[in-house]
Parts: structure tokens; C-alpha cells; sequence
């Protein structure tokens, strides 16, 4: 009889675990979190490295190669172009050239060195006495009047600096280099004087294409007159030398 009895909650049971049984809902995947915005991140992660931006040249600017490394005889050949290219401008001065302010930019110092020592020797050789001190106030001519031309420039509202002006007057100072030289052979004082002052104006109209750059068209005129009262006292030093 007991094996005919059957439990009525024995498969009840079963069945109450599967149903009571919670069904687990599937979550949809989240994407992995970046690893490198986070804030432990190591800072030797790689970041993606910016493409190099595009170098603007202005116009009229070259770029110089270093010469820290060149030949020296590369140097000097380079130098002397610069000054033979400078001085075609101070012999045959154009005003309306196409680029009047390259020159200027183009400064260099080896040029009016030249040119100053040679102004110097001349003027000491042509001299009776006190040479020493005639060679001395041709190198204080050229340096008390950059000075002054570049205070004016810069009073007028223009753009240079000491070194352009030093070299703006050493190389238009090249005619008169050679009016020095004419007189330094005993001639006619009528003569001597007309060589003179010719070279003093070729000197002050070589140096208006060069200085026209550096001021504004209304203020030429002005900046000028220093450079102008300059070349007359060397011309006068030239005369009272001679």
C-alpha cells in the first residue's frame, strides 16, 4: 500500500524550483573603456603626433643656409659678391629700381670698412700735419653720422637700424673715396674743387634709393638732410686736406 501511495508534492517541488527559478536578462556589451582618457593613464601612452604645420617666407626674405660649416673660401667669395653687388647700386644709382629696399635689407659691414679706411689713408697722405688725427676724424664722421641718421629715421617714423645706416653711408661714401683720390695729385685747386663736389652729389644721389625705403614718400626730403650735411663736411675735409 505505501507503494501505491504517491507523494503529491514530490514532483511539485520539481516543478516549483523551475518556476521559481529567476531568469537572467542578457545585458547588451558596453564598449571597453579608452584606456588612455583615463586619469592613472601612464604618461608614456603614445598620443598621435601633430603633422608638421607648413613654414610661410615672407616675400623679399630669403632663407640663409648655416656657415658655421662652409669653406672659407666660400665665405669670402660670398662677401665679396654682396659688396660688388652693393656697389653697382652706389655707381649707378636708380631710384625706380624694382626692389630699392633689398640693399638696404642686404647690409653688411666689410664694404664701408674698406671704404672708410681707404678715405682715411688718402686724407692722411694728402695731409702736411696731424695726420693721425685726419685719419680718426674720417672713422668719426661715419660713426657720429649713423647715429644720426638712424635717431632721424626712427624720429620720422621709418624702419632702420645703426648697422643699415652704418653701412647706407660707408658705401655711398665710395665717390667720394675717389674725389679724395683725384685730389690727392697736386692739380689745379679749381679743378680738385669741381671733382669734389661732383663725387658729393653722386655720394647724396646714390644714397636717396636707399633711404627712400626706410621713411614714408612725404618724409624723403627730411631724412635726407643729415646724411646730405655728412657728405659736405667730408667733402670740405677733402679740400682743406688737399
Amino acid at each position: 500500500m505505501e507503494n501505491n501511495f504517491e507523494n503529491p508534492f514530490h514532483g511539485a517541488g520539481q516543478v516549483g524550483q523551475a518556476v521559481l527559478e529567476p531568469t537572467r536578462r542578457s545585458s547588451p556589451r558596453t564598449p571597453p573603456f579608452p584606456y588612455s582618457s583615463l586619469p592613472f593613464a601612464s604618461s608614456n601612452a603614445k598620443s598621435p603626433t601633430p603633422s608638421p604645420s607648413p613654414v610661410v617666407i615672407p616675400p623679399g626674405h630669403n632663407i640663409v643656409a648655416p656657415t658655421l660649416t662652409e669653406p672659407v673660401w666660400e665665405t669670402v667669395q660670398r662677401d665679396l659678391s654682396r659688396i660688388l653687388s652693393n656697389l653697382k647700386l652706389v655707381l649707378f644709382p636708380n631710384p625706380h629700381r624694382e626692389d630699392p629696399g633689398k640693399a638696404l635689407r642686404d647690409w653688411d659691414l666689410w664694404g664701408p670698412f674698406f671704404f672708410v679706411i681707404f678715405l682715411g689713408l688718402t686724407l692722411s697722405w694728402s695731409a702736411s700735419i696731424k695726420k693721425s688725427e685726419i685719419f680718426a676724424v674720417s672713422f668719426a664722421l661715419l660713426g657720429i653720422g649713423a647715429i644720426v641718421l638712424t635717431l632721424n629715421v626712427l624720429l620720422l617714423g621709418g624702419k632702420i637700424i645703426f648697422f643699415q645706416s652704418l653701412s647706407l653711408l660707408g658705401y655711398c661714401l665710395f665717390p667720394l673715396d675717389i674725389g679724395a683720390l683725384i685730389c690727392l695729385f697736386k692739380g689745379h685747386f679749381i679743378a680738385r674743387m669741381i671733382a669734389v663736389f661732383v663725387t658729393m652729389f653722386w655720394s647724396s644721389w646714390a644714397a636717396y634709393p636707399f633711404i627712400s625705403s626706410a621713411v614714408t614718400q612725404k618724409r624723403k626730403a627730411l631724412a635726407l638732410y643729415p646724411l646730405l650735411l655728412m657728405y659736405v663736411s667730408v667733402a670740405f675735409l677733402i679740400i682743406a686736406t688737399s
